[in-house]
């Protein structure tokens, strides 16, 4: 049974998904929180990291932005299965960790036709999950084991690790893009960046009476961005921007309790791949009245084309492309304050074979809403907040069924912008 509990355990360090695709984000700035629909984005630095051709459309000056995003969220996972029934059926198991350091940060420098910009920020995963009674996954694990052993006393210990042991996984990737864009007209504007992002990765099983069990990881990947923004007729805005995969590969090093890690074939040093997948980021805006901006966006996920598994799992996780469309508007109450609001609609590339116990990836609907406040000339604080609303999804691991959810998910965000005037 050690198989069982290695098929549940090889999506544990995929990416914590608030928005986006199965690894990548969106949630990249106050802005998203406020207003999902981003493509066009060609006013504030944010642009630096949705819209980077934007970036050659915006007033002259030197940007600097910075925000952190705040996140209450619980994820379960939940036996459905009736040959589990006075076992295991109908168990949750609960992650409920907040989020409270979530930051990031951009740098425009615009001048004439060019711009120099720069992003960093949380390009996948976002922080710890905390399963204090375990998860489905290792509990089955546990009666698995006890059931096929030949030892009465290791049997009635394993069924008491089942409902008495508790896992924690960390997944951070770290990313930064740096890049410039040149306006050769007024009517467009073609853009280019180098992105690095650097993933870390770190699991704790812990067994009363058995020393924790655990490992860390990391790697680094580097890719491409191009993008480009066109102004075909005054007051309308297309833009269509395009990240090439950034290859993560993982190796495992301070192996903790290495002869219970070697008996599920972790091993130091050892290399696995958890790649963020190739994106395609298209958006469409137009300035209806002086007050009033409203657009579109549109992101594709190519996760085919990226290699997908961890650390017990060499086999490629079979995830089908995703998407995300968001609509939203920007209103200028006064020439002080912004009012934005937008929703957001995901639908993920996931099947009942290919999904995450620990951190359950969902379709979801979300709704943001928010404000931007100039109180001096050339200084905005924006405040902004986001509701989703996750469907729940049947998952089946080693011909077993869990329903996976996520019942609470909110994201409270600030943050602020300086120009400098050249």
């Amino acid at each position: 049974m050690k198989k069982i509990l290695a098929t549940g355990l090889s999506l544990l360090c995929a990416g914590f998904v608030f928005a986006g695709g199965i690894e990548n984000k969106t949630n990249m700035s106050t802005g998203y929180l406020r207003n999902p629909s981003r493509n066009t984005e060609h006013k504030r630095p944010e642009a630096a990291f949705y819209n980077i051709a934007g970036t050659a459309f915006m007033k002259d000056g030197l940007y600097i932005e910075a925000g952190n995003q705040f996140i209450i969220k619980e994820y379960k996972n939940t036996f459905n299965d009736f040959r589990l029934t006075g076992v295991l059926d109908g168990k949750s198991y609960n992650d409920e960790t907040f989020v409270y350091l979530y930051p990031n940060a951009d740098i425009v420098f615009k001048h004439d036709k060019w711009a120099a910009f720069a992003n960093f920020g949380i390009y996948a995963g976002g922080g710890k999950l905390e399963y204090s009674e375990g998860t489905s996954a290792t509990s089955l694990g546990f009666l698995g084991r006890a059931q096929t052993s030949t030892d009465p006393t290791q049997a009635k210990t394993l069924k008491a690790l089942m409902n008495n042991h508790s896992l924690t996984v960390t997944s951070i990737t770290y990313g930064w893009q740096v890049g410039g864009a040149f306006a050769p007209a007024d009517f467009i504007a073609l853009a280019c960046a180098f992105r690095l992002t650097y993933g870390t990765q770190e699991l704790e099983l812990a067994m009363p009476g058995t020393q924790t069990a655990g490992y860390n990881a990391s790697a680094i990947g580097i890719s491409g961005v191009f993008g480009v923004h066109a102004k075909p007729i005054d007051k309308l805005d297309v833009s269509a921007q395009f990240a090439w995969r950034s290859k993560m590969n993982y190796e495992v090093k301070d192996l903790k309790n290495a002869a219970i890690a070697a008996g599920f074939g972790i091993t130091e040093g050892k290399t696995f791949r958890t790649d963020l997948s190739p994106v395609l980021n298209a958006g469409v805006g137009y300035q209806v009245l002086d007050p009033l901006y409203i657009s579109t966006s549109f992101n594709f996920y190519f996760n085919n084309l990226a290699t997908m598994n961890s650390v017990l799992s060499q086999t490629d996780n079979d995830f089908d492309p995703s998407f995300e469309i968001a609509l939203g508007g920007d209103y200028d109450i006064t020439k002080m304050i912004t009012a934005s609001m937008g929703v957001a609609y995901g639908k993920q590339g996931v099947t009942t074979s290919a999904n995450n116990v620990f951190n359950p990836v969902l379709d979801s609907f979300q709704v943001g809403a928010g404000v931007e406040v100039r109180p001096i000339e050339n200084l905005a604080i924006t405040g902004g907040a986001t509701w989703v609303k996750y469907f729940e999804k049947d998952y089946s691991f080693s011909t077993y069924n869990v329903t996976l959810s996520k019942p609470i998910l909110l994201m409270f965000s600030l943050g602020a912008t300086y120009r400098f005037p050249l």
